[in-house]
């Protein structure tokens, strides 16, 4: 079983999280890397500023980074801020997913003229620039696992921040926006998150599709020499969206714009991988010669609804539940697009025969994971939190009722809690006996 550790910041939260994606019945499971929040309290960000949002510069315009790709040079990408005139300004270290060193610093030009220790310290400039590098995932094919920064020869470009954005002081925002040299002048921007938050990820140049739902729209990049995803893929995700919305839309008020960008991989490589950060996601899909299986798309498409549950869903759930319910509606999401899948269920009954702590209830997992700072139980909210919503669904169908008709109702449980909310159980009871809520919780989560 391959199963990568999280990585820790100083605030007590991971940034990564595992998402099973290879078939339950198969003798290999591989985990997604993504990004998601949980408490812990080893640091890895600890040499990050944190930016201030004080009413001193609260009217402050953004700062803008424009980072400007070369379809002639496609690996390299120059990175410019140009400021109103010349003027001081403050430099932090960007964020890294490994501790920060010398090695790793920009190599930062201030009016032309080369910096050579640019963090710390306040510099005279009217226009910084720097260079960002790309890297083909057909000739680097671990490039989204790794979480490098992506050039697609279908004509466009995906950065994550890791190593390349730096932090800036008296600024409350900072705007990163991608072009291409000669093309459109229009510019893709997106707000650089907080240091506590999910990291960039700023897709841009030729998409696949944009598909329009209620306040969401979603971008589509893919990168599939082979063209092995057909079209119906496409109505499929617009489907899952769709569905997605209907459950989670009503939480969501304000209008939101998602990327997601799918790269093909050859299966005989045996890894798998994604990267998610705010509002984004990358994920790898196997081919073999060329083409995708059914299994393979259904894999592709369940952990692409199972990261826009994440990012449609607003509600600070307690970790498992967060990841439970995820998994379990992007199964359900593969129902309502028509792709077949085994479920939740069947992957459990699979899974539990030889994963060393199946026997471990989802409440106790939780504090293993969160508390002790384990993330050997971290799979159990997947594939066992899942298994416990299907059952809790397939109850509440029995008695002419859904988890969907809950779901808009799902109160904000107290921080301190990461059991079911009172008010859910409440619900659970109008159509589920107590009994047999009593033998389903004592069955997955106690």
């Amino acid at each position: 079983m391959e199963h990568m550790s999280p990585a820790l910041d100083n605030m007590g939260r991971t940034h990564f999280h595992a998402v099973i994606i290879e078939s339950i019945t198969q003798s290999k499971i591989v985990f997604f890397q993504t990004s998601v929040f949980l408490n812990m309290r080893l640091s890895l960000f600890s040499f990050m500023a944190a930016l201030s949002a004080t009413s001193a510069f609260a009217l402050t315009p953004p700062l803008q980074i424009i980072i400007e790709a070369d379809k002639t040079h496609p690996e390299n990408a120059t990175a410019t801020i140009t400021l109103p005139a010349k003027q001081e300004i403050t430099l932090h270290a960007p964020r890294t997913q490994f501790q920060p060193s010398d090695t790793n610093a920009l190599q930062l030009m201030c009016d032309g003229v080369e910096v050579l220790e640019p963090y710390g310290r306040a510099l005279s400039c009217r226009k910084l620039q720097w260079n960002v590098t790309f890297q083909n995932p057909r000739e680097i094919p671990l490039a989204v696992a790794n979480q490098l920064n992506l050039y697609s020869p279908q004509g466009w470009w995906s950065i994550t921040e890791w190593d390349d954005i730096p932090r800036f002081e008296s600024y409350s925002t900072v705007e990163v926006c991608g072009k291409v040299q000669g093309s459109d002048p229009t510019l893709k921007c997106a707000d650089l998150p907080t240091a506590h938050e999910p990291p960039l990820i700023l897709s841009w140049g030729d998409a696949a599709k944009t598909l329009r739902t209620n306040q969401t729209t979603l971008t589509l990049y893919k990168d599939d020499p082979a063209e092995a995803l057909k079209a119906d893929n496409l109505p499929a995700l617009q489907k899952q969206l769709e569905y997605l919305q209907s459950v989670l839309g009503s939480r969501t008020a304000l209008e939101q714009n998602i990327d997601l960008v799918w790269v093909a991989i050859d299966k005989k490589l045996g890894q798998i991988a994604g990267a998610a950060g705010k509002q984004a996601f990358l994920a790898n899909f196997a081919t073999s010669e060329g083409t995708a299986s059914p299994e393979d798309i259904a894999k592709l498409h369940w952990v692409s609804a199972h990261e826009l549950f994440h990012l449609l869903a607003n509600t600070p759930y307690p970790l498992w539940i967060s990841e439970s319910l995820a998994q379990y509606y992007g199964y359900k999401s593969l129902k309502v697009a028509g792709i077949h899948s085994e479920s939740p269920m069947d992957q459990w009954q699979v899974f539990k025969e030889r994963f060393p702590h199946a026997a471990t209830g989802l409440y106790e997992a939780h504090q293993k994971v969160t508390g002790a700072n384990d993330p050997s139980y971290y799979p159990l909210f997947y594939v066992k939190g899942a298994a416990f919503w299907q059952a809790v669904d397939e109850e509440l169908q029995q008695h002419g009722a859904s988890l969907d008709q809950l779901m808009t109702t799902f109160e904000e449980p107290r921080p301190s809690t990461h059991k079911l909310p009172q008010s859910l159980l409440n619900s659970l009871k109008q159509s589920i006996s107590e009994e047999r809520l009593q033998e389903l919780q004592q069955q997955f989560l106690l």
